[in-house]
């Protein structure tokens, strides 16, 4: 009878440990779960217990492989402002228009990745601020804007202010614009047609 309990106890201790999320999937599910909650209910929700139901983990498990929520935070913003770099580079013949489509896939980037644009620039989360490395992409995805403002100064688009004074006003108008989008601010009749409305203006400003 012994013998059988203790096959017994061995026996769930395997099962538990098969039914157990293997460690590589951990990653990839939480961030998923942490991206449809702060999609769908925003960071008042965003916690660390909420984030282990919705990936269906241990909170432990979260704390393993993240060190808790400010390092989700992290690999979000990582990912948002990676992913962004990528929506905004263009490299055409024509600068000004490769530019117009960097704004249109900074609009369309923020209205598909609500969850990542919040953690970027809508709110700020109580005790996180990101790492030197998370800091630097950031700057790589600023960067992508300037360099395409100098490719426009070469011809003669944008030629009265700095290239990063001008990317600036750029990234402040469109960011401005979908910021209030996603907020549900915003009165225009068409929004995608007063968004190219807000592009035009910058293309024809005295920048």
């Amino acid at each position: 009878m012994f013998h059988n309990s203790r096959t017994l106890f061995y026996t769930c201790q395997v099962m538990e440990r098969t039914n157990r999320t293997p460690s590589e999937k951990i990653g990839p599910g939480v961030l998923n779960a942490a991206i449809s909650i702060l999609d769908e209910e925003g960071p008042d929700g965003f916690t660390v217990r909420a984030i282990a139901l919705r990936a269906d983990v241990a909170p432990m498990a979260i704390y393993n492989h993240f060190n808790g929520v400010n390092g989700v935070l992290e690999a979000l913003w990582i990912e948002g402002f990676d992913r962004l770099r990528q929506a905004i580079t263009f490299d055409s013949p024509e600068p000004g228009e490769d530019l117009r489509n960097a704004g249109r896939s900074y609009r369309r980037f923020a209205l598909e990745n609500r969850g990542l644009y919040t953690v970027m620039f809508m709110h700020r989360f109580r005790n996180f601020e990101p790492s030197l490395e998370a800091s630097q992409i950031a700057a790589q995805t600023y960067e992508t804007l300037v360099d395409n403002v100098e490719r426009c100064q070469r011809n003669e688009l944008f030629a009265r202010a700095p290239a990063r004074d001008t990317a600036q006003v750029i990234w402040s108008a469109c960011h401005g614009y979908v910021s209030l989008e996603l907020l549900g601010i915003n009165f225009a009749a068409d929004r995608e047609a007063t968004f190219e409305l807000l592009l035009s203006a910058l293309e024809g400003s005295s920048l």
